[in-house]
């Protein structure tokens, strides 16, 4: 279990203000200014993408620029989050950027002083596809801060979903183990051992079963929540409490 003022924040679901301000604490030394929660589709209308702050306030002029100038569309960074289990840096899809238009978006981020950033993707209840953000200037990229930030990201996107954070209305309540699928023990070992960015040979050694048995316990999870990625099935259990993050 990870230890300091942040994480024992969300655990007591204290406020918005107070939680923002531990974990801009905490990350900074990686770089780190300003961090963000938000949301791609809503699941009323997936026809278009839809950017809905979940959490993080302190971006405001930016993501209102953001909105008004319809930059989702030619967003390679924010395009990419549906596309991976992953977190990802900035620079791991720049090469993407091939038109003007899709150039612009990171000059105009960088004039509001985001020149780099980490995302950390989601994929919720309802339809619901999003990531935290992390944004500076020159955020360090050793392979263990990418999973320090990722562990972060996916806390924050619990404590949101927990807060009802976001601006969208009706936004539905927090899903809890009550009404959860039924996940065998040895399924949600393999789960955790996912949300930890283990493969499945690093899972066959850890569990001592092997490598196709593994795969079989994924895919089976999978298959009783009801979700295509692992990502999905993650952070399903995650959210219902059957898994715990740390």
């Amino acid at each position: 279990m990870l230890k300091g003022k942040f994480w024992d924040l969300i655990d007591v679901g204290a406020s918005y203000e107070d939680v923002e301000q531990a974990l801009v604490e905490l990350v900074a030394p990686f770089g780190v200014k300003v961090v963000s929660c938000l949301e791609l589709r809503s699941p009323s209308s997936q026809a278009s993408p839809f950017i809905g702050r979940m959490f993080g306030k302190r971006d405001g002029e930016y993501l209102t620029r953001y909105r008004k100038l319809e930059l989702i569309k030619h967003d390679v960074v924010a395009q990419h989050v549906g596309k991976t289990d992953l977190a990802f840096y900035w620079d791991d899809v720049s090469h993407l950027a091939i038109t003007r238009e899709q150039k612009d978006v990171f000059a105009i981020a960088a004039e509001h002083g985001f020149k780099d950033g980490l995302l950390s993707p989601f994929y919720g209840m309802h339809g619901r596809i999003g990531f935290t953000g992390f944004w500076g200037e020159d955020i360090d990229k050793d392979p263990a801060t990418r999973r320090f930030l990722d562990a972060c990201g996916a806390a924050l996107y619990r404590y949101a979903y927990r807060k009802g954070a976001s601006e969208e209305p009706g936004y539905p309540a927090s899903p809890t183990v009550a009404n959860a699928v039924e996940l065998t023990e040895r399924q949600r070992e393999v789960l955790y051992w996912v949300s930890k960015g283990k493969t499945d040979w690093e899972m066959s050694r850890l569990l001592k079963i092997a490598e196709p048995t593994v795969n079989r316990h994924v895919e089976l999870a999978k298959q009783r929540i009801g979700v295509r990625t692992r990502a999905e099935a993650v952070h399903y259990a995650l959210m219902h409490q059957l898994i715990q993050p740390f």
